[in-house]
């Protein structure tokens, strides 16, 4: 890929606290992250199960909605279908690989055992998979995230952990030049940035288990025609016409 030129990209961390406490929430998240696994690999014993029907429980099964864990890992060692609807027999709507990150949706109790309802963290269709063959995984900044991702609605209302300058370019013709960026973070490597051009536009970021995933639809651009890549500890982004330099240690905190 080609490379345009950095520009200068100091920032400062508003919550330092929990800077200084990072080591322990690394080996808090480690912790979690076993013990979710443990209640998967032995019959969920510790989640309370309904009979049948959605799982509300406040549990790793539960939807995000309901406190329930954020994202799995496809655990299997070979191929597993996504299919429509929590059976077996139901049509696969895509292949998953091991190791793939999924969004999670909430888990189903039905006749044949326990499904979750998950998506692939950069998208596409939305479908079940065996519980047995998930598991909990933690992002990052060592912690397995539960709950809804709140960034989005703390960035629209100026809610933000760290501020600072990166380079940005607003036209593909344009050179780096220096944007502001607030950026709403939370543990599991999830983060809203919203980036403001010199001239007053701004453009709102959105990441997911430490990556980028896409950009708020503007006049400039639905926010999906999109190029990413990491390197060298800084997320290089092209939305739409747009560019951006991100170090990544604004969007996770460690």
């Amino acid at each position: 890929m080609s490379r345009y030129p950095a520009a200068s990209c100091g920032w400062t961390d508003e919550l330092s606290a929990r800077s200084r406490t990072g080591s322990c929430n690394r080996a808090v998240g480690a912790l979690a992250a076993l013990f979710l696994l443990v209640m998967l690999t032995h019959g969920n014993a510790q989640v309370a199960l309904p009979p049948d029907g959605e799982i509300v429980a406040d549990g790793a099964l539960a939807s995000p909605e309901n406190g329930g864990l954020r994202r799995w890992r496809v655990s299997a060692g070979t191929p597993v279908a996504l299919r429509n609807d929590p059976d077996a027999e139901a049509p696969p709507l895509a292949t998953l690989e091991s190791g793939d990150i999924l969004t999670g949706h909430g888990c189903l109790r039905v006749e044949a055992g326990t499904w979750c309802e998950v998506q692939s963290i950069a998208g596409g269709p939305r479908g079940f998979v065996p519980a047995e063959h998930l598991a909990p995984v933690a992002g990052p900044d060592g912690i397995v995230a539960r709950g809804i991702d709140d960034t989005p609605r703390r960035a629209r209302r100026g809610d933000f952990d760290v501020s600072g300058e990166i380079a940005c370019a607003q036209d593909r013709h344009l050179p780096m030049a220096s944007c502001m960026a607030n950026v709403a973070r939370s543990g599991g490597g999830d983060a809203t940035v919203v980036a403001t051009f010199p001239n007053g536009f701004r453009r709102r970021l959105h990441f997911g288990h430490g990556m980028f995933l896409r950009g708020d639809a503007t006049m400039s651009g639905v926010g999906t025609d999109t190029a990413w890549w990491l390197e060298g500890g800084m997320h290089f982004i092209r939305v739409d016409d747009q560019r951006f330099e991100i170090p990544d240690a604004m969007i996770v905190a460690r």
